[in-house]
């Protein structure tokens, strides 16, 4: 096919394969800048500040009060506000039913705080776990050293709250 050197257009050819390159660009680009992942991270991020603050105030009530706050072999969730309790962040009483204002200014909740994605946190008389499931940051979940690959978890005794 002889191409006329008067003609400036593109062959259907030279349109197809510049219709492809594109294409793969733009799925690398949308792959590599995923929204829905990035929002996970920044979940995730709040989460394990959360668990690290919930773990500090745990630490400060034992040393002031020589207990952990709450009751013994009961699993407390951030997405359940116990009865009595105004709501779930009020450091007077959320959802864990323990005044803790000495030491923060509210409970912390999930950013999701549903079924799957809430903070928990369980004691006996010697130890206290607290947990939380990530959603992106799987690598600090599955190497914290507790039986769930799925959640974070902090505490002295991780074994405490079952997968």
């Amino acid at each position: 096919m002889k191409r006329n050197p008067e003609s400036n257009a593109f062959t259907l050819l030279e349109i197809t394969i510049v219709m492809a390159v594109l294409l793969i660009l733009i799925g690398v680009t949308i792959s590599l800048i995923s929204p829905v992942s990035s929002k996970g991270k920044a979940r995730d991020n709040k989460r394990l500040s959360d668990i690290s603050t919930l773990d500090r105030v745990i630490n400060e009530y034992r040393l002031d009060y020589g207990q952990y706050p709450g009751l013994e072999n009961f699993l407390y969730t951030s997405n359940y506000l116990p009865a009595g309790s105004p709501d779930l962040y009020s450091a007077r009483s959320g959802w864990i039913p323990v005044d803790i204002s000495d030491y923060t200014t509210r409970y912390s909740v999930d950013p999701v705080n549903d079924a799957i994605y809430h903070y928990e946190y369980f004691h006996n008389s010697a130890d206290y776990e607290v947990s939380t499931r990530l959603e992106q940051l799987m690598d600090k979940a599955s190497e914290d050293g507790g039986n769930d690959p799925l959640k974070y978890e902090l505490g002295t005794n991780l074994l405490l709250i079952t997968p």
